[in-house]
């Protein structure tokens, strides 16, 4: 399920990414450097943009509906679907319905993930479980202890300094994992990527856990931030319809993105894949751009729908 991993990094880690330095991300002062979530609902289309010879594939079409709700005292949940049309070489058609749902409570500490792939309308793969981090080591790990984490919420987390990620999957089987380093959730990892890239930092790293991949596995990434657009420079994506002009007058930043195996951090390896893309100050994604090497797909952000924050009680 290459293809649907690389969807499913557009999609929920879309408005997230990292880069430049060792395991455990920079963390920028949260006081300085306030990141507010806009929750959203975004539609993109998205087309087999380049592919190489080898490649089997003659064209790639489909639709990513993406959905961020929540507040940064509650936490937040996130809810995408994407649905592709791939036509091979040979011309057989075959169609990829991928859902996924997230919630990460307001300290960044407990995630909920839940996904199913259909292929052909039948179901293919399904994975659901609860990630939570802890202060003490894994049991394998052989490290010295690290201070607990503070608590803090979503807008001031980052990886914090816990030492190990504890896996509970309950589909599709019952089985339980550990990993042995701090790791970001997609949504702390999102806004530790834009309060870097508003303190003025061109590069941000850190371990990145989205419960894919059968909820064992996780990635480090690494990404460099580009200038800044300036405000009045900045224009309505174009071709965008519901509320475009309220990105209007936002900061924000193209980004280069990396995604490593983690035995693999040194830079001295190809990554996985490569994601490009401009990131608003408020959360929200366009320009949209993911290279496997062999082919890359092209997002483009086609319908934007702002909604309303959870009160915090």
């Amino acid at each position: 399920m290459q293809f649907a991993r690389m969807v499913r990094i557009m999609a929920v880690a879309v408005p997230a990414a990292a880069g430049g330095a060792p395991a455990v991300a920079q963390i920028v002062n949260p006081v300085a450097s306030p990141v507010r979530l806009q929750p959203h609902r975004a539609v993109y289309d998205v087309v087999l943009d380049e592919t190489g010879p080898a490649m089997s594939i003659s064209s790639i079409s489909g639709r990513v509906v993406y959905e961020l709700m929540g507040s940064t005292c509650e936490g937040y949940a996130q809810n995408m679907r994407f649905v592709t049309e791939t036509t091979t070489t040979e011309g057989q058609v075959n169609t990829t319905d991928l859902r996924t749902s997230s919630w990460e409570d307001a300290t960044s500490r407990r995630m909920r993930f839940s996904s199913s792939t259909y292929g052909n309308d039948q179901l293919a793969e399904q994975t659901q479980g609860t990630a939570t981090k802890s202060d003490a080591p894994a049991k394998l790990a052989d490290k010295p202890a690290a201070p607990p984490a503070p608590t803090a919420k979503i807008s001031e987390a980052g990886p914090g300094a816990h030492q190990s990620l504890n896996i509970d999957v309950s589909k599709p089987a019952r089985k339980s994992a550990q990993i042995g380093e701090p790791v970001y959730f997609p949504i702390d990892h999102s806004v530790a990527m834009i309060r870097t890239a508003k303190a003025g930092s061109r590069v941000f790293s850190g371990n990145l856990y989205d419960g894919s991949e059968g909820g064992e596995k996780y990635y480090f990434t690494a990404a460099v931030i580009g200038d800044a657009s300036a405000k009045d420079e900045l224009k309505a994506v174009p071709k965008l319809s519901g509320d475009a002009a309220k990105l209007d007058g936002l900061r924000s930043w193209p980004v280069a993105i990396a995604y490593f195996k983690p035995e693999t951090r040194h830079f001295d390896q190809l990554p996985l894949y490569e994601m490009y893309f401009r990131f608003h100050e408020n959360g929200i994604t366009s320009n949209l751009l993911i290279d496997h090497g062999d082919y890359r797909l092209k997002g483009e952000l086609k319908e934007l729908t702002l909604l309303d924050q959870s009160p915090c009680k």
